[in-house]
């Protein structure tokens, strides 16, 4: 393909048929990209000059009578516009040149124009520029899923126009201009997309280090060996982005959290106070290599890449993991800090079952609840400790173990962790959330340890969101009932004296969890009522037990129901949350 300007007609026109390489993300384009792109071409005026930008392309050699072009930069657009088209001509039924300009933009003899990332091409051709019927279970990849979304945005917004200003759309298109530069190998492009995309272009830090360590392979590499470089540059970026999908959700589309565990856990940096700053380090680093020792350059990007990879591999099992150890550090909401060093623990145990990373993970969940939640201590105070031993640590188990648990007994000691947990204002000074967390582990205690035994409850049903079963904190003598005024003389709560209200009323003894949706019709009625209509029916035993407690002499439910039921509570607590016995 010569290179220069053309219209789009121009590029699509002849046996060409165009490529998405492996080692290109996915599809990525959402409703901004996609409104931006018709909102474009609406407001342009047919008698001006419309630029679609620069495209990028390698040449691949032929097969057969078509010529294979890989699209090195600009496949988000080519493969927006290929659907735009398909739907507008569509619409374009009685144009007369419209079988002509289906064999131009979608399919010539035969051959799709346009075959994207392996993964996706059967579902690209079979649902996006065909219409046969689809399910959601046709939908396997995030990116299926907004190469679908695409079709049906376009698709609605093509809907609103007229005839005539549909075919003032296909004249637009048709006359667009577009700057191609065609280069005949991956060198050749490397060089090219690297000094047009990393000078201000919008590009995530990710594709920037693609490019820059591509193009730096370009300088330090030899004749000999700079192809085999860069394929293999290309085909490990290739894996990244396919493990990326896969856990794109969990990370709200942004990959800069991964490059930066793994920076943390797998370079050596010397920030006291700062998060490691990633991509200056590594491009000084390379920089210098290359101008030093062009042999240490290339063994520097192998290694990084390599590992940068594997990295990507190892966050993909850790997010997806439904083990409860890791589920448990989710639930908690805390996992940030200790990211570097799950990943580096979890790549360097080679036990059976990974137990020793296991052992690492039940540890920073006690770490995240009692260090963070019950001591609230701010979890940026350990930030720069727990990435120093994710850095520092070689695969000496023992010695980590060790060195959390000393974390542990330095930030919330024993005696801080009771006394958090006795506070008389415990309601009001540990976030609701952990307080939740803390009863969730102590139903499941109570299940599995306890007649008549039940089977825990899952992580789901914790972390479940429906206000039918999620659950909310109760107070057991209820916080207003003066209000409600179902405290007379004679019920069975005791008076709401000042002492009361400074001593027990919020006590973690007077606390249990509840369905959100029991909860709010239990509201500030007495103990007795809520024990005779809901507790002794509930299934919950952490709310079953409280009849354990009334006061044999009075045989009511008062301050030392609270105070015997606090200790036993937090006897639980001191037992399943002792770095001790991990």
């Amino acid at each position: 393909m010569e290179n220069g300007q053309k219209t789009i007609s121009d590029l699509f026109d002849g046996r060409t048929i165009f490529h998405i390489p492996q080692y290109q993300r996915a599809y990525a384009w959402e409703e901004p990209q996609l409104e931006d792109f018709v909102d474009d071409l609406e407001n342009q005026k047919l008698d001006k000059d419309y630029f679609f930008g620069t495209i990028l392309f390698q040449n691949k050699g032929r097969s057969g009578s078509f010529e294979n072009i890989d699209i090195v930069d600009g496949q988000q657009r080519i493969t927006t516009l290929i659907i735009f088209m398909k739907l507008l001509l569509d619409r374009l039924e009685d144009h007369e040149d419209v079988a002509i300009l289906r064999d131009t933009y979608i399919r010539y003899h035969g051959e799709y124009k346009l075959r994207v990332l392996q993964d996706d091409n059967d579902f690209f051709q079979s649902y996006i520029l065909e219409d046969n019927p689809i399910s959601k279970d046709s939908v396997r990849t995030p990116s299926q899923e907004r190469l679908l979304n695409a079709k049906h945005y376009l698709n609605q917004r093509l809907e609103k126009y007229s005839s005539e200003t549909l075919r003032e759309f296909n004249e637009k298109i048709e006359r667009t201009k577009v700057l191609t530069y065609s280069v005949e190998d991956a060198a050749e492009a490397t060089l090219i997309f690297e000094t047009t995309n990393d000078r201000g272009k919008s590009l995530t830090n990710l594709e920037k280090t693609k490019s820059f360590l591509m193009y730096k392979t370009y300088l330090a590499s030899g004749d000999d060996n700079l192809e085999s470089d860069l394929n293999t540059l290309q085909s490990r970026f290739g894996a990244i982005y396919r493990e990326f999908e896969t856990i794109k959700d969990r990370l709200n589309n942004d990959e800069n959290p991964i490059l930066q565990y793994h920076f943390t856990a797998f370079e050596n940096w010397w920030a006291v106070r700062d998060i490691p700053s990633y991509v200056p380090m590594i491009k000084d680093k390379v920089n210098n290599l290359v101008i030093d020792n062009e042999l240490e350059a290339r063994k520097f990007i192998d290694r990084y890449s390599r590992e940068l990879r594997e990295s990507f591999e190892h966050m993909r099992v850790l997010l997806l993991n439904r083990e409860s150890h890791l589920l448990d550090i989710f639930a908690l909401n805390r996992p940030g800090v200790f990211y570097p060093l799950l990943l580096k623990t979890h790549k360097l145990d080679d036990s059976d079952g990974k137990q020793n990373f296991k052992r690492v993970a039940r540890l920073v969940e006690i770490i995240c609840f009692r260090v963070f939640g019950i001591r609230r201590r701010r979890s940026n105070t350990g930030r720069t400790q727990m990435y120093h031993l994710a850095r520092d640590f070689d695969g000496d188990f023992e010695g980590l173990i060790n060195g959390l648990r000393w974390f542990v007994g330095d930030r919330c000691n024993d005696d801080e962790f009771q006394g958090y947990l006795l506070s008389p204002y415990f309601y009001r000074e540990v976030g609701r959330d952990d307080q939740r967390y803390l009863f969730y582990k102590y139903e499941n205690h109570l299940r599995t340890n306890e007649q008549p035994k039940f089977s825990p409850m899952s992580n789901d049903e914790f972390v479940s969101r429906d206000s039918k079963t999620r659950f909310s904190i109760e107070h057991i003598i209820p916080q207003n009932p003066q209000e409600s005024k179902v405290v007379e003389e004679g019920s069975d709560c005791p008076e709401m004296t000042e002492q009361f209200q400074k001593e027990s009323l919020h006590a973690i003894g007077n606390l249990t969890i509840d369905p959100q949706s029991a909860n709010s019709s239990k509201g500030n009625h007495p103990f007795e009522y809520k024990d005779q209509n809901y507790f002794r029916k509930a299934p919950l035993k952490t709310q079953n037990e409280l009849s354990d407690f009334l006061n044999l002499k009075t045989e009511r439910w008062d301050s030392e129901s609270i105070r015997q039921r606090a200790e036993k509570i937090v006897q639980f607590a001191l037992d399943y949350w002792d770095p001790r016995k991990v």
